[in-house]
């Protein structure tokens, strides 16, 4: 029996229903494990529950602005990687800490630049956590085989 690969997860945030379940489609098909939150609130309420390596946060919504969220994210250890999804024009966006926003993506949206998007994200996240490999360590040899040709190999 082959062994499954663990799907990454992704919390997808939007307060407009179709926009938010189409983006969940999406992210299913390129092979996440995909939850929705309809706002901020509730999405802060999922992060709490729930490590996620990406989130798709749309910045305008009631209760907790995409604004808002994006800063709680920031307090978060391990951190997921946010995907801003918005139709606002750059000044808005440019108030976003760069240092917490991956990437934006621009509404209206490409279904596959979106789907591109979010393998590229979850690929550069899996390599930028991948375990360095151990390096290689000198054994230490007993005292009894120093000065023998064993320590010289």
């Amino acid at each position: 029996m082959a062994e499954e690969t663990k799907k990454t997860p992704l919390l997808v945030v939007d307060d407009d229903r179709a926009i938010r379940k189409l983006i969940e489609r999406i992210a299913i098909r390129a092979g996440f494990e995909v939850d929705g939150a309809r706002d901020g609130e509730e999405a802060w309420e999922m992060l709490q529950r729930k490590h996620y390596e990406l989130v798709i946060v749309d910045l305008m919504m009631p209760r907790v602005s995409g604004y808002q969220l994006v800063e709680r994210i920031a307090s978060l250890d391990p951190r997921p990687a946010v995907l801003v999804a918005t139709a606002l024009m750059n000044g808005d966006v440019a108030s976003l800490d760069d240092s917490l926003v991956r990437r934006v993506i621009r509404k209206p949206f490409d279904v596959n630049a979106v789907a591109a998007a979010l393998v590229e994200t979850a690929k550069q996240i899996k390599e930028q956590r991948a375990p360095e490999r151990p390096s290689a360590k000198p054994i230490a040899l007993p005292e009894s085989t120093k000065g023998t040709d064993l320590e010289k190999q």
